[in-house]
């Protein structure tokens, strides 16, 4: 028990958080099984070793021999096999299993981009497009975006759950953002997302990619 408190600590001190929706309840008349610790965020440099995986989490110099759950490893091989890459940067919800680290869910990779020397996003997501660059940073109440040669625009518009994403609709300016879960490639940053952006504004549509940063949606 203390090697499980001392990891979720380490977790949290990395910028963790919950992972967001729990697990359903036991059916009515049946015991409630033992219930498994929420997943935490798990931020890290990442190695391909002979044996599978190691990831020295942020703000710790021990590496951690990791497995991924079905969904998470599927993720990383689809990233992995275009390049042969064998280092990279984790940004993901973990858990520990019987003394081991399961990786349950990726939420971003790169061999490009921020490290531990950036922390998540204040927001609840971040997005990004290429071809033109654009920006976004969203949260439950609106959104932010900056572009190339433009000033930096804001809207007003609540975060409405549409299917297994999310959707924010604004009038000034009239734009609509769409998120929707999905592996997204960015051959821009070498990177690959858990979820997919869409941006439509002034009559045009940018599509991009976006990940999870530290506040929640409801």
């Amino acid at each position: 028990m203390a090697g499980m408190t001392g990891l979720f600590s380490l977790l949290a001190a990395c910028g963790g958080t919950t992972a967001p929706p729990g697990e359903p309840g036991p059916p009515a008349g049946e015991a409630p099984a033992a219930k498994m610790p929420a997943p935490q965020r798990l931020r890290g440099e990442a190695v391909v070793g002979k044996d599978g995986y190691g990831v020295t989490p942020c703000g710790s110099q021990r590496q951690r021999i990791v497995r991924f759950a079905p969904d998470a490893q599927a993720f990383v091989d689809r990233f992995l096999e275009p390049g042969g890459r064998l280092e990279f940067f984790l940004d993901g919800w973990a858990s520990e299993q019987g003394g081991q680290l399961v990786v349950e869910a990726v939420e971003r990779v790169h061999t490009e981009g921020p490290r531990c020397d950036r922390e998540p996003e204040d927001a609840a997501f971040a997005a990004r497009g290429n071809e033109p660059f654009w920006a976004l940073s969203l949260t439950a109440a609106g959104w932010a975006l900056q572009r190339p040669g433009a000033e930096p625009l804001h809207a007003d518009a609540k975060a409405a759950k549409v299917g297994d994403g999310y959707a924010w609709a604004s009038t000034a300016p009239a734009a609509l953002v769409e998120l929707s879960p999905g592996f997204c490639a960015d051959g821009m940053a070498d990177a690959a997302t858990a979820w997919r952006a869409k941006l439509t504004l002034d009559g045009e549509t940018g599509n991009g990619c976006a990940w999870r940063g530290m506040q929640p949606l409801p």
